[in-house]
């Protein structure tokens, strides 16, 4: 279900703006019967004075319709009433199920369920995470759910169910999920000295149909998140431990077609060198694209990759599949590789797309040199013209005292 984005203004006295990494699921009910309290209206009630004084604030409200989100999931809401410092307050994801008398409350109720349940998956979280506004404050809430024989029961079965639909495999072609602006304030918060990596990823990945946040996000785990620390080091520009074997170079590892301008191996070093960070990104790209598809590379693309030729094509077309251990074919990336994909899932793609990134700003146009000689001219001008006006002023002044003379 589509979720409408509504957040409540930064710096209102119910978005605390506090850091928050979810570790629990809140469920609330509204306790507003009336017609039309729908998401939609609890979001203006949420950006109104009389939520900003209590203060209150949650992160979704959800009805028979829509789902209505008010606050990033980055940031902690005040819902659960156990205080500033509270577990509840500062660590759990707020929903609000409406109960207006003209909405359908079976059907909002199950679009709560699932919200949760992708909440669940979305910070690997269990189901044992998904706790009533009681669990926190005592308060009789969610009001409906508790009042309902089995009604509690009942909507974690529910949870749980939508938590197993067939599963759905990570694709390493296609278009980024994550953006630009994203991937650069989920670096910020993780390798702030690495920013440019973001841009390198995302200028070189579209050319070869690889989605560069599944790239930049392997990259992040071969490497720490570009801290290094194993037998691969900085200087190698080498970000996802190409011919990194655990056995040293003799200086007479074969390039296999590699561009031996910009791709070299030296004795007792681990892994291939590169020459600068774009080739070592585009060497990454390259080899997540022999395991994704079958096609040649791009016309014009120096092969840059010194292991291309040892892979079999489309032998993994999901990250999931990097890992020979989960790889239908027995194949993969890394071996045994048990989880590798995966955690690339789960502990960097799904951090990386949680990040609420600001828009860029966008750039003032470049002057235009006619442009300014015009605006220019017309200052000019519009300065001749006041100066004419005054002059004319004058000399209507002097007409009218000369006929004022005359007529005396």
């Amino acid at each position: 279900m589509e979720i409408i984005q509504d957040f409540i203004p930064a710096g209102r006295g119910n978005r605390p703006g506090y850091a928050m990494t979810p570790a629990f699921v809140t469920i609330h009910d509204t306790a507003n019967e009336n017609r039309g309290a729908d998401a939609v209206m609890h979001g203006k009630y949420l950006k109104g004075d009389s939520a900003a004084t209590a203060p209150v604030s949650w992160h979704f409200t959800v009805d028979d319709k829509q789902i209505v989100q008010h606050l990033p999931l980055t940031e902690n809401g005040w819902h659960a009433g156990d205080g500033g410092e509270g577990p509840g307050n500062r660590t759990s994801i707020g929903i609000e199920i409406c109960e207006n008398s003209d909405g359908d409350r079976a059907k909002a109720e199950a679009n709560a369920a699932q919200l949760v349940a992708d909440l669940l998956r979305r910070f690997n979280l269990g189901l044992e995470a998904v706790v009533q506004h009681n669990h926190w404050s005592g308060k009789n809430c969610p009001r409906v759910l508790r009042a309902r024989p089995g009604g509690w029961e009942g909507f974690l079965a529910a949870v749980k169910q939508f938590m197993q639909p067939e599963i759905v495999d990570t694709p390493i072609l296609g278009q980024a999920v994550a953006t630009l602006a994203q991937a650069k304030a989920w670096l910020a918060q993780k390798a702030p000295e690495w920013l440019e990596m973001a841009d390198l990823y995302y200028s070189i990945a579209p050319k070869y149909q690889i989605r560069p946040d599944v790239a930049l996000c392997q990259a992040a785990k071969e490497t720490g998140f570009f801290r290094f620390g194993g037998i691969v080091e900085p200087d190698q520009n080498n970000f996802c431990g190409l011919a990194a074997t655990g056995t040293p170079s003799d200086g007479a590892t074969p390039l296999r077609g590699a561009d031996p301008a910009r791709v070299r191996f030296e004795a007792g070093v681990h892994g291939a060198i590169f020459a600068d960070k774009a080739t070592g990104v585009e060497a990454h790209i390259q080899h997540l694209y022999a395991y994704a598809s079958i096609d040649p590379l791009p016309a014009g693309t120096a092969l840059l990759d010194p292991r291309f030729v040892l892979v079999r094509r489309r032998s993994a077309q999901y990250v999931e599949h990097l890992g020979a251990a989960e790889n239908p074919t027995g194949v993969g990336w890394a071996y045994p590789g048990k989880d590798y994909g995966k955690s690339i899932v789960r502990d960097f793609l799904a951090s990386l797309g949680a990040v609420q990134a600001t828009a860029e700003p966008v750039p003032a146009p470049a002057p235009d040199p006619e442009l300014e000689e015009l605006r220019a001219q017309v200052t000019t001008l519009t300065r001749q013209v006041e100066a004419l006006t005054v002059e004319r002023n004058q000399y209507k002044d002097i007409v009218e005292k000369i006929r004022e003379y005359v007529r005396g």
